[in-house]
């Protein structure tokens, strides 16, 4: 069984696709798992797949990532994406043989390989505009991610694992003149640099609440006249979805003071992402004491809150869902060029899905839901409290 599994990862990673561009990938994962999905293709590149085993009402979601990162030697599975895929492709081909067994207790599981998690548009966000608007949506929802500087098996799972990820650009509108002129002209690149410092400023009052940074600045023509135009292009991770109003707000202000100092013009321009990414407390509980049971893991302490951002918080924002990071005592970082997942790391990865089948199929979750969850009162908890 170890065998297939890293024919899948190795074979994925010679098929290594950008977000939206996994025609290859999305083939090869359908070939090799013999079976017609539920549906093939979300977004307009039709990549991604969703199987369906059982035919009960009770149904969860099992979700792994598809897409790989550009690097300077092409796309690669520099984040782990092929681990995922692997491990959720043979889940879903020992699932396969209880497929009956599903069925009878009125169970089913929705294996989704999702496509462009590392791109925009979100492929979570496909997902559930595409098939989800017009199904019922799952009673819960999982996910994974692979840590490589965790030790090999050692699993955590928290509780608001990442950020809320906003975009925002800003313009300034001024008049271009010859620079002997600049002394009594306003610029738009005073404006723009004004800008800057005041975010600067926000952000070191705000730092454990969020990121707000300007990465992209273009302006000016030519080196002898003063600007007549700039852009700003930004990017905001927030810790909570409340936080939103007040950056707008912040910005907004800002804004509207400088262009009384400038007389510079400005429209801004501001972009709602990905909401934050926040396990759901009572079931992340219950995951903890699952998975402290489970002899092929060791339970971890709970990961610090990342300024990062995940788009199956799209799922998370919707149905009670958890999202674990695993372990795989592997020396690089992901993201980082030198990032491979080992084949142990990739079995974590699968045994968490494994754990997670196992889980349904003996009742654990029909109980749980029975005596202490009830979806809507919860799921407006959580929203009240991010």
């Amino acid at each position: 069984m170890k065998e297939i599994l890293y024919k899948y990862k190795h074979n994925l990673n010679q098929l290594a696709e950008l977000g939206w561009q996994e025609q290859q990938t999305t083939t090869y994962i359908q070939k090799a798992l013999k079976t017609k999905p539920l549906k093939r293709g979300f977004g307009k590149s039709k990549t991604g797949l969703l199987y369906q085993l059982g035919k009960g009402q009770q149904k969860i979601l099992l979700r792994a990532d598809i897409d790989a990162l550009q690097t300077k030697t092409g796309p690669r599975h520099i984040c782990g994406h092929s681990s995922h895929t692997a491990a959720l492709m043979l889940a879903f081909q020992q699932a396969a043989k209880q497929e009956k067994q599903y069925s009878q207790q009125g169970k089913a599981v929705y294996f989704l390989f999702q496509p462009a998690e590392e791109t925009f548009p979100s492929g979570a966000q496909a997902v559930m505009d595409e098939f989800f608007n017009q199904q019922p949506l799952p009673k819960y929802a999982f996910s994974c991610h692979v840590r490589p500087k965790l030790p090999l098996g050692q699993i955590q799972i928290g509780s608001q694992i990442m950020a809320r990820g906003d975009y925002a650009e800003v313009e300034f509108f001024g008049q271009q003149v010859h620079v002997k002129q600049a002394a009594e002209n306003p610029d738009v690149l005073e404006a723009a640099a004004k800008l800057i410092l005041q975010c600067r400023s926000f952000q070191k009052q705000n730092r454990r609440r969020l990121r707000l940074n300007f990465g992209v600045i273009k302006g000016g023509q030519q080196a002898n006249t003063v600007a007549e135009y700039c852009l700003l292009k930004g990017d905001i991770r927030l810790k909570n979805d409340k936080l939103q109003d007040v950056v707008k707000q912040f910005l907004q202000k800002t804004l509207k003071k400088i262009e009384q100092q400038t007389k510079i013009k400005s429209q801004l321009h501001y972009f709602s992402g990905y909401p934050s990414l926040v396990n759901h407390p009572q079931l992340a509980k219950k995951m903890q004491q699952y998975f402290a049971k489970n002899p092929d893991f060791k339970l971890s302490k709970q990961p610090e809150f990342s300024f990062g951002c995940e788009d199956f918080s799209f799922f998370s924002a919707k149905v009670p869902s958890v999202y674990a990071l695993i372990g795989t005592g592997d020396k690089h970082e992901i993201h980082e060029p030198n990032c491979r997942i080992s084949d142990q790391g990739t079995w974590c990865i699968f045994q968490y899905f494994q754990g997670l089948l196992d889980w349904w199929k003996f009742d654990q979750l029909v109980n749980y839901d029975r005596n202490n969850m009830n979806s809507k009162r919860h799921m407006g908890k959580i929203i009240s409290s991010v």
